[in-house]
């Protein structure tokens, strides 16, 4: 039986140039499909060598190499030749160990990674010793002006509702040998369907959030991302030495939220409900909730950062449903029934 731990170092290279690796790619079976999932679910930060390798392989298939007897200086002339397209693609430099030093560099990886899909999903590949075409690898952007919400179909059925100031970039169809991969900026609900052996992975500029199926909200502005699970799990890879290197698992209700500036993480939980009514029925079903929750959520759904005007507003409660649609009627009520002052400027409210 394989052994997983013999992989874990591998490069892009030793990818490429293992027999059963080529076998996956070209000709996969179920025990080849079962073993190189499992290990891509289990072992994450080798997700982009392996992405790579895939790529290197169905090209030199399709040269007419013989890949086992391919020399190293072929392969390196190869693999330079394949990394400067996608470099040109997305205007940045390929390394073989992207570094997370600072925030600038974050941004740059998160954008490669949407300009590798891009140039994956375009490439011919062959499988069971046919030659068929690549899915178009072009992507489609979807973007929200303030207070918009757009519900999107992806090619998967899986549906993202998009809120306010927010976009979200996918692939017109999915190759799902490579798993599923959306890009989000801003705010959005996901309800996952479920792909054996398929993993969806949703990339923003902090963090990647893999999952099977499940229901979860996701606000990643500018260098903090808040994630909330309503059904199922999902596991959040944050970032490290190595890629993503550092692994959580959430469970329903749980609450993750990251800062890449400073670092700072912090779980705690929260009432699905808050989340499943507003994405599900459009209304804020309000039961003793603290204010110091509703600015939360007005920071999340609606792009309004919310100012008090001293601590202790933020422990009041409030018992109420209010359409998610009508942002004035919700400012009203919670002046009213908490009997506070609230003024607004754009993109700010104060409360007083």
């Amino acid at each position: 039986m394989r052994n997983q731990d013999h992989y874990k170092g591998y490069t892009e290279e030793q990818f490429a140039a293992d027999e059963f690796f080529q076998k996956w790619v070209l000709m996969p079976d179920d025990e080849n499909e079962k073993f190189w999932w499992d290990f891509i679910e289990k072992t994450p930060s080798r997700k982009i060598a392996i992405e790579n390798a895939r790529k290197l392989v169905e090209h030199l298939t399709e040269n007419g190499f013989h890949i086992p007897f391919l020399s190293a200086v072929e392969k390196q002339e190869l693999k330079s030749s394949i990394f400067g397209v996608i470099g040109q693609s997305v205007g940045v430099t390929l390394t073989d160990k992207p570094a997370f030093s600072g925030r600038s560099a974050k941004g740059i990886w998160w954008s490669l990674v949407a300009g590798v899909l891009a140039i994956v999903t375009g490439f011919v590949f062959f499988k069971n010793g046919k030659k068929e075409e690549g899915v178009p690898g072009r992507l489609v952007k979807t973007n929200t002006v303030s207070r918009q919400v757009k519900e999107i179909l992806l090619p998967d059925n899986s549906i993202v509702i998009l809120n306010g100031n927010s976009s979200v970039s996918y692939p017109e169809q999915f190759n799902t040998a490579l798993g599923r991969d959306v890009f989000l900026e801003g705010n959005a609900y996901f309800k996952i369907k479920n792909y054996q052996g398929k993993p969806f992975v949703v990339h923003t500029k902090q963090m990647e959030i893999t999952v099977t199926g499940t229901e979860f909200n996701v606000n990643s502005r500018l260098t903090t991302t808040n994630v909330v699970l309503t059904q199922g799990s999902i596991r959040v890879s944050l970032p490290g030495e190595d890629h993503f290197q550092k692994a959580y698992m959430l469970q329903p209700g749980e609450t993750l939220q990251y800062n890449s500036d400073n670092g700072e993480l912090v779980t705690g939980t929260t009432r699905t409900e808050l989340y499943t009514n507003a994405w599900g029925d459009n209304e804020w079903h309000f039961d003793n909730t603290s204010l110091a929750t509703v600015s939360g959520l007005i920071d999340q759904f609606y792009g309004t950062e919310v100012v008090f005007g001293n601590e202790q507003l933020k422990t009041l409660t409030i018992s109420a449903v209010v359409s998610v649609k009508d942002f004035s009627t919700l400012i009203r009520v919670i002046e009213k029934t908490l009997n506070i002052a609230i003024t607004e400027e754009p993109g700010k409210i104060f409360i007083n």
